[in-house]
């Protein structure tokens, strides 16, 4: 996982999640008829993209061993090809093409999957069209037609194989229509049927690269319309940190991660002092101002690591998750903050400085102790700071796990 705050991170459940919504809407305003997005965006594009073929070419897998199986039994049990030729198209079919296919399903469902899945593609679109060149040629040699549109099936996949890339779509076919050309010039002699196989691949290539141009072309309308609503729904309009929704999903996604590395979280809850008297006195401009110069000061001061993450949880309550801090470091961090908001010295109609007042804990996630808890007594500090007369930090005792849920872990271990 990397950084939940950065506005240019890519990556997590959803990528768009993490993008700028001003380069989503520039994008739509400008367009995008030439299947290009500009590179902040083009590279998160193309790992949604990944995501969201791998499914389909591994159905397309699957269906291709069963084509080629079906191919072989019907030559062998029906057409009875010249036997050279059935021989060769065995080779083919069978000896290389499925031992690609099998290769390129079992890439597709491995770990890791997407990062090969260019690799997988193009060695399927590599030996179906040398099948399809070469069986044609093989059955002509020996007084036979070949008779499955191997070739023009090639054309109609190489859109959905190379993940609906339209530039790369394009130059495929156009190699296989240059290779068709070159096999008869320098294998047999241009002929009639030469042209007319190339207008027939020509022809089913141009059905199939419109269709791959449209699909991408939605694929790419949808990234950015989606991604608009998803961005939304995580993120505060006001400060750009995450809202309550946003930081419970990340902030759950960190907890299960510190438990299963047995690393140590610090938990903070930070409020606004006196905020509701700066609205009253100057208005909620004045109010959005100080929230959105309080969300910079958080992003620098408490969110500098990858896996720390801040949100807005409230009106004027922020929370802050710090990952895999040294012991006792959680108070420490929250003094930092403290200390910074008075530094940057913002008015308030109180006659001092704005101050925030925070609550922290620490522990390391295990057992029963859920966010929940540690967010509880964060919380709790939080109230005790501002009772204690606000501008300070309170530290609460990490929660500790039910004793109920103690003793049956002791039981499990015994038995």
């Amino acid at each position: 996982m990397t950084d939940p705050n950065s506005l240019s991170s890519a990556s997590g459940p959803d990528l768009r999640t993490q993008l700028p919504e001003s380069l989503l809407l520039a994008q739509l305003e400008r367009g995008f008829g030439d299947l290009q997005f500009v590179p902040a965006l083009e590279k998160p594009f193309r790992r949604y993209l990944r995501s969201y073929l791998i499914h389909h070419l591994r159905l397309a897998c699957v269906a291709g061993l069963i084509l080629v199986a079906a191919a072989q039994l019907l030559s062998s049990f029906v057409l009875n090809p010249p036997a050279t030729a059935l021989r060769w198209q065995a080779v083919l079919l069978c000896g290389v093409l499925t031992p690609v296919l099998l290769n390129a399903y079992w890439t597709l469902t491995s770990a890791g999957s997407e990062r090969r899945m260019d690799i997988a593609a193009y060695s399927v679109i590599g030996v179906l069209s040398l099948a399809g060149l070469l069986l044609p040629m093989i059955y002509r040699h020996h007084g036979g037609v070949f008779p499955f549109p191997l070739i023009e099936l090639v054309v109609v996949l190489i859109p959905i194989l190379a993940a609906r890339r339209f530039p790369v779509a394009l130059l495929c076919v156009l190699g296989i229509l240059g290779a068709l050309m070159l096999r008869d010039m320098v294998f047999a002699r241009l002929t009639t049927g030469t042209m007319l196989e190339v207008f027939n691949v020509t022809a089913f290539a141009a059905v199939s690269l419109a269709g791959g141009f449209v699909q991408e072309w939605v694929l790419r309308r949808n990234f950015l319309s989606e991604g608009l609503y998803l961005l939304r729904s995580v993120r505060d309009p006001l400060t750009q940190l995450r809202n309550r929704r946003g930081f419970d999903v990340d902030a759950e996604r960190i907890w299960a991660t510190a438990r299963r590395g047995g690393l140590s979280v610090g938990v903070a809850m930070i409020d606004i002092d006196h905020f509701k008297l700066l609205n009253d006195a100057w208005g909620h401009a004045a109010g959005d101002r100080v929230l959105r110069d309080l969300a910079n000061v958080l992003r620098a001061q408490a969110g500098r690591r990858p896996m720390d993450l801040i949100g807005r949880v409230g009106g004027e309550e922020f929370a802050v998750i710090w990952y895999d801090l040294s012991p006792g470091a959680a108070r420490d961090q929250a003094e930092r903050v403290r200390q910074s908001v008075v530094d940057i010295d913002l008015e308030h109609p109180g006659g001092r400085p704005l101050s925030v007042s925070i609550g922290c804990t620490q522990l390391v996630p295990r057992g029963a102790v859920t966010l929940s808890d540690a967010l509880a007594a964060a919380d709790s500090a939080l109230y005790a700071a501002k009772s204690a007369g606000r501008n300070r930090v309170e530290y609460a005792s990490p929660p500790r796990e039910p004793e109920s849920s103690r003793r049956d872990q002791s039981s499990n271990a015994s038995a």
